[in-house]
């Protein structure tokens, strides 16, 4: 058994790092108008929230489409060649992206190589994680079943919360409801977005200042820093260059102890949150969880 790791850009992680850790990394597809660009590929982080904001003034929405299954199917066919037997792919959270499913129906059609599907339930960092772990644990000899158990236990600690400008994004793309829980209409102020264990994003309130938001994000953050598990936090932006030094430095000065990462919140996730997002994202520390014993 030969098995690989396969994501797309939507988990954060760069190609040179893909590179680095043996991950076939596929561009995620976002839509401008009837032009498509490939994140990170012909599309950075800065230049897709330049064109967004140009967008505004064209009423031009940018959508994120699927993965085609076309691209997945040259991707595996590339894996054959070099000898693997089965391949890992993880999806975005099928709270915001049919992905997962879809791959499931078609991988029944693939007969070369093993595809499991791995809903990731969570986007960006947290994904990206579980995508790392998971190549670890491949490069020491773990069976699919023991890098299932592994990552298993990962998912089940991400956490990721957002505030952002406006709600329009995610009721264009139908990923939230208009009301609140218990169908409560929407708050007046920022919305406050947060992944469910099940990986739906749901409204989770909303705050009249960003300082309100991050004050109830680090509260969150204290309750599972008093876990047994080593925790990895980041701080997310939507290109804020102004903002993420203030976050970045009020995380540190309440949890001196805790090394806080930063990152850009990309394209692909950037068409549901829009470019004034901040949140934050956590979970165990993934490298935690990988095996001692080499194979």
């Amino acid at each position: 058994m030969k098995i690989a790791i396969m994501t797309d850009t939507s988990a954060g992680i760069d190609f040179t790092e893909a590179d680095q850790r043996h991950i076939t990394l596929l561009p995620a597809p976002i839509m401008f108008g009837n032009r498509q660009y490939h994140e990170y590929q012909d599309l950075s982080t800065a230049d897709y929230y330049r064109l967004m904001r140009l967008a505004k003034t064209k009423k031009v929405v940018p959508t994120a489409p699927q993965l085609s299954m076309k691209t997945i199917q040259a991707a595996c066919d590339d894996l054959v060649k070099q000898g693997y037997t089965d391949v890992i792919i993880v999806g975005p959270s099928l709270g915001i992206s049919g992905f997962v499913n879809t791959l499931a129906a078609f991988a029944e059609s693939i007969d070369a190589i093993h595809v499991w599907p791995w809903d990731s339930r969570g986007i960006l960092t947290v994904m990206g994680d579980q995508v790392r772990l998971a190549a670890e644990l491949i490069n020491r000899g773990a069976t699919v079943e023991e890098i299932f158990t592994q990552m298993t236990l990962l998912r089940q600690t991400i956490h990721s919360v957002f505030v952002v400008d406006s709600i329009k994004p995610l009721l264009r793309t139908g990923e939230v409801n208009p009301t609140g829980p218990g169908s409560t209409p929407l708050h007046a102020g920022k919305p406050i977005l947060s992944f469910e264990p099940s990986g739906k994003m749901r409204y989770a309130g909303s705050t009249l200042r960003w300082r309100g938001a991050r004050g109830d994000f680090l509260d969150d953050l204290a309750v599972d820093l008093a876990a047994t598990y080593p925790v990895k936090a980041t701080i997310l932006n939507a290109d804020q260059p102004e903002a993420t030094p203030r976050w970045l430095a009020a995380a540190q000065e309440r949890f001196p102890t805790v090394k806080f990462d930063v990152a850009l919140i990309g394209p692909s996730f950037g068409v549901h949150v829009g470019d004034g997002a901040m949140g934050m994202a956590w979970s165990q520390d993934f490298e935690s969880l990988i095996l001692d014993n080499e194979k």
